[in-house]
């Protein structure tokens, strides 16, 4: 079994919830310097349809918090009697307790990330195209979200992709001041230091397992 070095992890991150260092401020100057390399991904015709609001006032955040908290509880509520489908998923234990820490001290990060990119995949369901036509917003935007987040580990720093808001997407924009029919929301991005940077591999299914060639073949 092929074992990741730790060097070879800069490649790639982890999520980072429970390790955030939240009593440790974040310059602006190491937010602006990761942006700027985030920046040069490629996104779709060189368009620059991107905007990036990053919070650092701390009732901005804790009112971000709250927002985030209840989508979540929007989410979890269309579970129904059947729970979770993931909860059989290994170490779903460990996710579960993860997300909770950070949805319990989300109101204390040093600053917050939220990426937002022009036009909305949700109104291109139903229309010739329309695969393409997301596939098209989304590969523009999260190649520059991912880059970012390699940015920050290369420092020191850490995040995790958190979707959980968008349940209340309407409610954030009117908070932040989004123009909500223009830009759609992609995330929300914690950032601070990380408690040390010794993180191991998650468990994957092996390569053989997902891998086809020439022709899909289901595993």
């Amino acid at each position: 079994m092929l074992e990741l070095s730790n060097d070879e992890l800069l490649s790639t991150t982890r999520a980072v919830r429970k390790r955030l260092d939240l009593e440790r401020s974040v310059d602006r100057d190491i937010i602006e310097e990761c942006l700027k390399l985030a920046l040069q991904a490629p996104n779709g015709g060189n368009m620059n349809n991107w905007h990036w609001l990053v919070v650092d006032d701390q009732k901005t955040i804790a009112r971000m918090a709250e927002i985030y908290n209840q989508g979540l509880e929007d989410f979890i509520a269309t579970f129904g009697e059947q729970g979770y489908a993931g909860a059989d998923v290994l170490g779903a234990d460990r996710i579960e307790s993860s997300t909770q820490h950070l949805r319990d001290h989300f109101h204390e990060l040093p600053a917050v990330l939220l990426p937002m990119v022009a036009g909305r995949t949700d109104q291109a369901a139903g229309y010739p195209g329309a695969a393409f036509y997301q596939a098209s917003i989304w590969g523009s935007v999260i190649q520059a979200v991912w880059s970012f987040m390699l940015a920050l580990r290369s420092r020191g720093l850490g995040s995790a992709w958190t979707t959980g808001h968008l349940w209340r997407e309407q409610e954030m924009a009117d908070l932040l001041g989004i123009p909500y029919n223009n830009f759609m929301q992609v995330g929300l991005f914690p950032i601070a230091y990380t408690k040390g940077v010794d993180f191991k591999p998650a468990h994957r299914e092996p390569l053989q397992n997902v891998l086809s060639w020439n022709r899909f073949e289901e595993q």
